[in-house]
Order: C-alpha cells, then structure tokens, then sequence
C-alpha cells in the first residue's frame, strides 16, 4: 500500500560537503539518472537532518517539498539491551534489517530522535515510555515500528549522561560532553572509548574526536562511545552515546562521480618557498586512482576580490598520483609559493583523474593561509584584538597547540571546555 510522507529536515553536515557532491556531478546522463539523483539527496536529507527540538516552529505545508514513498518490510527484528532500564541510565537499540531492493549498507537508521544504528537511548522519567524506529532506503520505501520500554526509579546508582553530537564547523567529527554525573563527587578522571578502536584519557568531561579515517561501507556508519568517569573515592559510572555520519563519499560515487576522502591539517606550513602539508588520501573504492590534473583556486585576503585559477600537473605538488584500490596514500603536498598570487588567504586545490565507465574521480583540499604581510590587512574589514585577556589567551593557546598554527574562536572554545585555558 503506497502512503505519502512530508519529509522535512535541515541538511548540519557541512553546506561545503553538500556542494562538493553537486559540484561532480556529470550531466551528460542527466536524463536518465535524475530520478536516482533525487533519491539519494533525499535519503543524504534523512540522514543529516537535526535531532528535533523541544518545539518545532510551524511549517507552511506549502512551502515543503514533497515526494511519494511506499511502505516496505526492512525491519527484521529490533533488540533493546535492557528492558526495564532505569530513569536516566543509557540503553542500546540494535536494529536487524534486510533490504530486498538492493544491499544491506544502503538502509539508513532513525531510532527514536537519534540517527544510525546501533544507537543510544535514555528516558528520565519512569513510566511505559515508546519511541518509533525509521529504516529506509535510497529509493523510495520506508519501514517503521512503535517500541515500547519499561522505565523505572532506581534509588543511589550512579549514573553519567553523555552527550554526543557531530560538530558543526569539522563535519567528520564529534563533540562528545559529559552532561550529568549523578552519584560521583569531587574531581573526576574520564577514560574515553570512542568506539572506532581509539582511546584517550582526560581530566575534564568534554573532547572532540575525529571519524575521517573510518571505513565507507554503505550510506552511514555509526559508533558508540562510552566514558568511563570515576570520582576522588574511586567510585566509577560509565555513560554511552551514539553518533552517525552520513558517508558523503560513498554516496558521491553512486550518484556518478565519487570523490575520495581526504585527511589533513587545513593550517598548512609555510617557508620562503612552498606551502606544505602532510595529507592522507584514501581511496574507499575497488578500483585504482590515477589523478592526472589539478586545479589551484587562490582566494584572496580581501574577500571583495575574485578569485585566481590555475592548472597544473599534480606531479608538481604530489609525491605520488597513484593509489591503489582499498588503500591508503601518505605523503606531503607541497605547493610552490611562486605559483599563487599575492595576498592569498585561502588555497582549495582539486584533484581529479579518469574512471572507470567514463567518469571522473576527485579530491579536494582546503587550506587556511594566514595574511603574510601587514598589507594583508585591512583594519576596515579585520578585526584586530585589543583584549587583554583575549590576547593572553591567544597565548596560552599558541604555546599548547604550536607557535606556527593560527589560532581559531573554536580552538579557544575547545580549551576552554577542557579546562586548558
């Protein structure tokens, strides 16, 4: 039976990885593929939709695009960890699912207010509470089903609620917070597990953690994190949280022309001669990679400007052209400064080569190039810092994260959370 769902959201993943799907895809076969296109934007809206809010401002039906999806049978079997579970302690929802319209890796998960799967629920009040589960695919059907738990009051048990959510400015990260320590006093030790098999220990509840270098399997990929808290008398609570990315990459590559992941610092080092940065390109896919052009676009310091475009032998600024199918590439890319005009602040190279079934293959870099001379500066368009303490924190900061790298808003607010500053 085929029902009509108004599917509404708006797109956290970073506006940039969005437009960098867009800006690859190949026309040439407009007419047949637009159809598949629209799905997968569709189902990548899904998956980076926010967790709703307390209130939901009203929507002008009107005004909401809407499109036509059939009710399906992916759901298989949904496994709740404890059931009852007590008020504010954390429980995991596995969902086992079959998609009889293509692979398994191309369902995508909403349990309750959370994406991915397995995922990380807490109710704080006791009671017969519910939550829906969503699994759907790139096409056009959808599965959902009501699960109930039983939520009890559970007298001196320490618990810990961590939150976890993905960072607003680093798309392929996370910002996980401990947000209650119920049960522990005095100062407290957090022992991370990130769940991707890395791990850290810190004295404050709050840490970011990258997911770039993470495997790309099907449309999403999800990871619990647990943090493990323990108090001045050495009692201990351990609090999970889920989180799940939409893995852009792997949908570039369905929607005609897949773009390789690609990680680095965006602070670039900088001598009399080049601009150099160690980069790590991954290539997710099963066939070879061979980048045959790059494409320099120098954004000047004055924003007002256009920018300034060159093509170039990737030769010049890689060590290597050449990965290999499910491998790894790390090697410095250097960028000779006699290549890019005066005054640039911001270097997005884009690298691309042949592939197979007439498409093309893609990487791309972005880094940050702090203003070089004073004439870099425009003290009617930037900001200068008069602050005491502003500046005496911009130097506490220089010396933890290094004299050369330019120092953000977001690296003083990370410091700041970690009690480093």
């Amino acid at each position: 039976m085929k029902r009509t769902y108004i599917i509404t959201g708006i797109i956290i993943v970073c506006i940039a990885l969005f437009l960098l799907i867009r800006s690859v895809y190949n026309s040439n076969e407009q007419n047949d593929t637009s159809a598949k296109t629209q799905s997968l934007l569709n189902v990548f809206q899904f998956m980076s939709a926010p967790e709703p809010q307390e209130e939901i401002p009203p929507v002008d039906p009107e005004k909401v695009e809407t499109y036509e999806i059939e009710q399906a049978n992916f759901i298989k079997e949904i496994i709740l960890e404890k059931n009852p579970v007590c008020a504010g302690e954390d429980f995991k929802v596995t969902v086992i699912a079959k998609n009889p319209f293509g692979p398994d890796g191309h369902l995508v998960y909403r349990i309750s207010n959370k994406l991915g799967n397995p995922a990380i629920l807490r109710f704080t009040k006791a009671g017969l509470r519910e939550f829906y589960v969503t699994v759907r695919d790139e096409g056009k059907h959808i599965d959902m089903r009501k699960v109930q738990i039983n939520v009890v009051d559970c007298a001196d048990k320490p618990i810990v609620t961590l939150s976890a959510r993905l960072h607003n400015l680093e798309p392929e990260s996370a910002i996980f917070e401990v947000t209650s320590q119920k049960g522990l006093t005095g100062k407290c030790t957090y022992e991370w597990d990130f769940g991707d098999g890395t791990y850290a220990t810190t004295q404050t509840g709050y840490i970011t953690h990258s997911y770039a270098s993470r495997d790309q399997k099907g449309l999403q990929s999800s990871f619990i994190a647990q943090v493990k808290v323990t108090d001045a008398n050495g009692i201990s609570a351990i609090g999970r949280g889920s989180i799940s990315f939409p893995n852009v990459h792997y949908l570039s590559n369905l929607m005609g022309n897949p773009v390789i992941p690609v990680l680095y610092n965006k602070f670039p080092s900088i001598d009399s001669a080049y601009i150099t940065v160690e980069i790590n390109m991954k290539n997710i896919f099963d066939d070879p990679v061979a980048f045959n052009t790059a494409v320099l676009e120098c954004r000047p310091c004055n924003t007002a400007l256009s920018p300034d475009y060159k093509n170039i032998n990737p030769g010049e600024i890689l060590e290597s052209t050449f990965i290999a199918p499910k491998s790894s590439v790390k090697q410095l890319l250097k960028v000779p400064k006699s290549l890019l005009p005066k005054s640039t602040c911001n270097l997005n190279i884009t690298l691309s080569g042949p592939y197979p079934n007439n498409r093309e293959i893609y990487a791309k870099i972005f880094l940050n190039i702090p203003p070089q001379s004073k004439d870099d500066i425009d003290t009617t368009r930037d900001k200068i810092i008069t602050d005491d303490e502003m500046i005496e924190k911009l130097n506490k900061a220089a010396q933890i994260l290094g004299k050369d790298k330019p120092i953000t808003p977001q690296d003083i607010q990370k410091l700041e959370r970690e009690g480093k500053l």
